[in-house]
């Protein structure tokens, strides 16, 4: 694996009862750059994100994080290392507040367990580094409100907020953008464009300007296999690829 691929799927398969989900995908993810990982419904982009997080086993092929194989490793033991995924269902603490949502997931920067029983002075500690993420993509309203009273689109920036506020090296993000109104998108694309100086994205977006715009290199999966891979210029104007999103109405 070379020193420049922070992530790398050799023969990537997951067989479901003969159906093959992903097949033989092929995947190298530069470090310090946002990858792209598109494909029309069906195509296994969130079955792949599952196999290289480890939470589905894969069928066959191999998984390389850092120049460690961990396709045989747990999704426990996967973040511990700095690979972290957000998912399409929102994952919050339903009965915890926006800011305590955030200081629990600060907590990883410290070393060892996440602890909800420690001291409120110690987790006041958090706070500013807490607020700056809240605001980032407009939640200070809500900062105080459970995290179960936010709309759909506020309780998925919540979880993006959470997730990078973990500070993991490589961050896998399922459709970071589904839910969100328009005047939210542009906040959030900044967050995630922030985030990425210095670290790795890889993501799964429906929204082309939203790829166009922020993503360095774009894999396009149908079928479960890939079917081209490239700058988003490049695969945007590739027939096979039209042909896959119908016309190209979403390319």
């Amino acid at each position: 694996m070379s020193e420049d691929y922070i992530l790398e799927a050799r023969g990537l398969s997951k067989q479901f009862q003969g159906f093959y989900a992903v097949k033989n995908v092929d995947l190298s993810v530069r470090r310090h750059t946002i990858h792209a990982l598109i494909g029309p419904n069906g195509a296994g982009k969130t079955t792949c994100f599952n196999l290289l997080t480890t939470f589905l086993r894969a069928s066959a092929g191999t998984i390389t994080y850092n120049g460690q194989r961990i396709e045989r490793s747990d999704p426990a033991s996967v973040a511990a290392l700095g690979l972290v995924r957000s998912f399409q269902i929102s994952a919050v603490f339903g009965q915890m507040s926006v800011l305590e949502n955030v200081r629990v997931a600060l907590q990883r920067q410290r070393g060892g367990n996440f602890a909800f029983w420690r001291q409120e002075a110690v987790l006041d500690e958090l706070n500013e580094r807490a607020w700056t993420l809240i605001r980032s993509v407009g939640l200070e309203k809500w900062v105080h409100a459970p995290a179960s009273e936010l709309s759909y689109g506020r309780k998925r920036a919540l979880e993006l907020v959470t997730t990078i506020a973990m500070e993991p090296e490589l961050i896998l993000l399922d459709e970071p953008m589904a839910g969100l109104g328009h005047e939210d998108i542009g906040p959030v694309m900044d967050l995630i464009a922030q985030f990425a100086q210095g670290r790795t994205v890889l993501m799964v977006e429906h929204n082309m300007k939203v790829i166009a715009k922020l993503c360095d290199q774009v894999t396009v999966l149908q079928s479960g296999e890939v079917l081209a891979e490239g700058r988003y210029e490049e695969v945007s104007q590739d027939p096979r690829v039209i042909g896959a999103y119908v016309g190209g109405a979403h390319v």
